[in-house]
């Protein structure tokens, strides 16, 4: 199969490190931030440019986040593994949000497909109507692949891979079955548009991401 980008089948490890944030930097501050709790968020520098789309076709492009704090995941409609686990979490954070008068106003939410060949706007927009989202507030972005992949692995700095299909699906794979692994982080960026903290989605601890983003 093509693998989304360029072809190249990394190594595990290489895989494997591609999933967190990459540098000694990066994994520092993780283990200073978990065991701190409360400890000043660290600055891991300016989030990347895009121009997308979102569930309603509308353009989505970066520079109108700034001046916001937005909280940003990564996942694939048709994921049955960490992806229906990372959205209710958002969908968590959302209800959260909505309860501090800060949702939309203060914060948005942004939930960036791994899987831009499948995820479709109408597609997205079906997914985002079963996660009550509001289509103000939490936007669902998707583009082309040669957009999103780029955009997730050197701007992200997380990692995202498909893996080989099934057997017996289309060969290619990328209208058959097949999975794509990636980061499980949430992406937490002030309102100069800078990444401010990366967090593990699967166990989001609301408290803290509100007095973070309360902070910014």
């Amino acid at each position: 199969m093509n693998l989304l980008r360029g072809g190249a089948i990394r190594t595990l490890v290489g895989l494997l490190a591609g999933f967190g944030v990459i540098g000694a930097l990066a994994l520092a501050a993780f283990a200073k931030l978990d065991a701190g709790g409360g400890a000043a968020l660290d600055d891991f520098g300016a989030a990347p440019a895009f121009a997308l789309v979102d569930q309603a076709e509308r353009p989505a492009s970066s520079a109108e986040f700034r001046g916001k704090v937005v909280v940003a995941n990564f996942i694939y409609t048709s994921c049955t593994d960490i992806c229906p686990l990372l959205s209710v979490r958002m969908q968590a954070l959302q209800d959260r949000l909505r309860q501090e008068n800060l949702l939309g106003t203060e914060v948005q939410l942004l939930s960036f497909t791994v899987d831009p060949t499948r995820d479709t706007p109408v597609v997205l927009r079906a997914y985002a109507e079963r996660h009550g989202a509001d289509p103000s507030a939490w936007r669902f972005l998707t583009g082309s692949q040669e957009q999103i992949i780029p955009l997730i692995e050197e701007g992200f700095h997380l990692g995202v891979e498909a893996l080989p299909p099934t057997p017996g699906t289309e060969e290619g794979g990328h209208h058959g079955s097949y999975e794509v692994m990636h980061s499980g982080r949430f992406v937490l960026m002030d309102r100069e548009w800078r990444i401010r903290a990366y967090l593990d989605g699967r166990d989001l601890d609301l408290d803290r991401i509100v007095r973070d983003i309360r902070s910014l």
